[in-house]
Formats: structure tokens, sequence, C-alpha cells
């Protein structure tokens, strides 16, 4: 890697980082979920002001959508993901099916419905609305990482390293750049800080390597923004709320963020890390 490409990661890790520590001293206060949005944004406006500093310009931004040949992992970007994560879900019940609880939960007591059809029938009409229309609304938040994590530290990385291992290098600079959010109870409480920032660590490796794979193969940062934005938008009807009446296990399920809820994307990004590996390997050979 040359001399200036490693003074722009320099410079950028150390912008990224300082937003954070200010930001994150503001959660720890106000635990208010707007200091987390501001925090989305820093990371562009991390990789902005490094071009700035070091003269880099408007190169390798990434913001082609390159659409036409790529519909369909817009697509899976925007539907396959919500599926994956109730497919997880649907996995979780299946080991712990006394966990269900459709009258009880959070969403039917908010409802007030007081049958099962009934509760199913509001259930059929609302999911297939959040799936549709909740990424859109973190569309803008999500473009603020994803432009640094994949549109810039990971093509960098790349240029070094296989694609596989950019991935994986990336996933793990991301996860430690939430480290300070979860250390203060975001995501998985306050009981476990360290185990919490391992287990975030672990999900944006498992994330991130889905997200480098549909970077690398439409070579455009909006299938990750997409995908980013729909598993963002997962948390506003997590099946926890909609099936249990207890509070979930963060680290087990039936949310994302356990290993069970989790364990579709678990297999999708080690097909998509197969799939990095195996393109290297027929380049090479």
């Amino acid at each position: 890697m040359e001399a200036i490409e490693k003074k722009r990661l320099l410079i950028f890790g150390g912008l990224a980082a300082a937003f954070v520590a200010v930001l994150s001293v503001c959660y720890f206060r106000s635990r208010s979920s707007a200091v987390l949005t501001v925090c989305m944004f820093t990371p562009a406006t991390s990789v902005i002001l490094t071009r700035l500093i070091t003269h880099e310009g408007t190169k390798n931004l990434y913001l082609l959508p390159h659409f036409c040949h790529n519909v369909r992992w817009y697509i899976g970007a925007w539907l396959a993901t919500p599926a994956i994560a109730y497919a997880g879900a649907a996995l979780y019940f299946c080991v712990f099916p006394g966990d269900v609880a459709f009258l009880d939960s959070n969403y039917a007591v908010l409802l007030g419905v007081s049958t099962k059809e009934e509760y199913l029938s509001a259930l059929l009409q609302v999911i297939p609305l959040a799936v549709l229309f909740n990424p859109v609304m973190g569309i803008l938040q999500c473009l603020g990482e994803e432009f640094a994590w994949r549109g810039y530290l990971l093509p960098k990385l790349a240029a070094r390293y296989s694609p596989a291992s950019a991935a994986l290098l990336t996933g793990t600079v991301w996860g430690i750049w939430h480290a300070p959010f979860i250390a203060a109870g975001y995501n998985y409480g306050i009981e476990h800080p360290v185990l919490g920032v391992a287990a975030m660590i672990v999900l944006c490796l498992v994330i991130g390597s889905i997200q480098a794979f549909l970077f690398f193969k439409t070579k455009s940062i909006w299938p990750a923004v997409l995908f980013h934005a729909a598993f963002n938008g997962i948390d506003l009807w997590k099946p926890s709320d909609l099936f249990m009446a207890r509070p979930a296990d963060p680290f087990i399920g039936p949310d994302l963020t356990g290993i069970l809820g989790g364990a579709g994307y678990i297999l999708t990004a080690l097909i998509c890390l197969f799939f990095l590996n195996k393109k290297v390997r027929a380049e090479q050979g």
C-alpha cells in the first residue's frame, strides 16, 4: 500500500474515532437516539474531510448505482434481508417453542386483539408494508455509514488484501467503531458490556461480509446502503415484539442480534465469503 494511502486511512480512522469519542459521551449522558442518528453521518463526514485534507478529490466514490445490470442484488438487499431475519426468528421459536406468546406479545397488546386469527390478520397486513417502506426511512443515515465503510475503507483494503480479507477487516473496524455505544448498553444491555462489544464485532463481521459481497458484485455502495437500511428497519418490527411476552435475550434471539435469530445471516455471510474467495481463485488460476 502506498504511503499516501496509509496516510489517508490513518486520517480517516482518527477522524472517525474522534467523532465517536465525543458522541459516545453525549449518548452515555443523554441516552438519546438522536445522538445515534447524528453519529451515523460521521463516517461519511470523516471521508469527506480526509479527501479534502489529502487532496484525494472525488475519484472512486462508487456512487453510481449500476442498477440496470444488478437489479437482482437490489431486490435481494431489500426483500431478502427481512426474510432472512424472520427465518432466524422461526429457528429460535423451533428451539424454544414455549416462548411464543401471540396474544400477550407487545404488539398484540398494543393492538388490543382478542383472538389469534385477528392478530395474524393484522400481521399479514402490517409486515409486508413494513418490509417495503421501513428501509426508505433509513436510507440517508445508512448512506452516512456505507459511504465510508464500504465505499472508502473496503476498496482501499481490497487493493492490498483479498476481497474476503478486506471484508473481514472492514467488518472488524466497523464493529469496534460501535463499541462505545454497545458498552453503554445499546443493543445488548448494560449487564455484559464486554460480551456485548464482542457480539457486536461478530455481528458486523457477518453483516459486513454480505455487504462487501454486494459491493464487489455491483461496484456500487447502493446495494449495501439498501441492505443496511432494510436490516435496521427490522428493529421497528422485532420478532420479540411481535411474538413474545417476555424480553428477548439479545445474545440468543429471536431478534437478529442473537446467535439463533441471526443464524440466517451467518449462513449467508459464509456463502458470500466463499464466493469472494472463489472469485480470487478463478482470477489467479
